[in-house]
């Protein structure tokens, strides 16, 4: 069986508010439950995106550091609040705690501007590493990252839940498909960023219409200007499990149109795990 790799997944202390494992009165060991999810899916490595914007998450990069000595499965990367200052020594205590990478969110005026103050200086260590960037955010906003890929080209900017598409009852016409990506298809141009077949609840109505055909049109316009190799799949654990198994995140790749098994295996794990081989250490004294 192909070695699978899951580019998006979330690990809270005392698990994701709002969905069923934070809800009062339930206790659920969110790292548990995806380490026994892991080994009955063959997924080898998961990429943790850190969240902290809210006070019953506020440290969740803390919470990660902590569990990472104890799950070398873990790939996270930090939450970074686009209203305050990011520096090169800020990358490098992060680097010393295990991340892999950054996590941001950029939505509105603020995440635009907080986007806009990080450094040329903060941007160029990123790529000399090879970070992680993993990104939300949606429409126009994706254009915010053209001037900076303009200067950092191989910038692995990777794009989540295929961008963030409006939300489909039905499968709109490829040219609808190719309008509402148009911002995220133009980041093809740059040979950096990446896009996560992830959330796919999120992008078709209603969230539980597994296989969620609705989008797939989202990943036929994705393919054809990204191509395979630039694609991966991410499961969104534990807020998918509210819409759809576990199992379902993954197996969507059999029922996705025009691909191939080595596609498959390319998205489903092959992909990702070829960003994290990339990823450089540097000596604790490299600032």
């Amino acid at each position: 069986m192909a070695r699978s790799a899951d580019a998006h997944s979330h690990l809270f202390s005392g698990g994701y508010r709002g969905s069923f494992a934070g809800r009062p009165g339930v206790v659920v060991d969110e790292t548990s439950c995806y380490v026994s999810l892991m080994a009955d899916h063959q997924v080898q490595a998961a990429l943790i995106v850190g969240y902290q914007d809210h006070a019953w998450c506020a440290e969740n990069n803390s919470y990660l550091a902590e569990i990472l000595p104890l799950n070398e499965w873990m790939r996270p990367v930090a939450f970074v609040h686009l209203n305050r200052e990011l520096s090169v020594p800020h990358l490098v205590a992060l680097q010393r705690q295990g991340f892999v990478g950054i996590s941001l969110y950029v939505f509105g005026d603020e995440g635009k501007l907080g986007l806009a103050r990080i450094s040329s200086t903060c941007w160029a260590w990123l790529r000399a590493h090879n970070w992680l960037v993993s990104v939300n955010s949606s429409g126009p906003m994706w254009q915010t990252w053209y001037p900076i890929l303009d200067r950092h080209p191989d910038l692995r900017l990777l794009v989540s839940h295929l961008g963030l598409p409006m939300r489909q009852v039905e499968a709109p016409p490829p040219a609808t498909a190719v309008k509402a990506l148009t911002d995220v298809l133009a980041l093809s141009r740059w040979p950096g960023p990446r896009v996560k077949l992830s959330g796919f609840y999120a992008l078709s109505e209603p969230g539980h219409d597994f296989p969620h055909r609705a989008a797939w049109p989202y990943v036929t316009a994705l393919i054809a200007h990204f191509g395979t190799r630039r694609l991966l799949w991410g499961s969104d654990y534990s807020p998918c499990l509210d819409s759809v198994s576990f199992p379902q995140t993954l197996a969507i790749l059999q029922y996705l149109p025009g691909l191939t098994a080595a596609d498959r295996a390319a998205i489903g794990g092959e992909n990702l795990l070829e960003l994290l081989d990339q990823v450089r250490s540097s000596p604790l004294s490299d600032q």
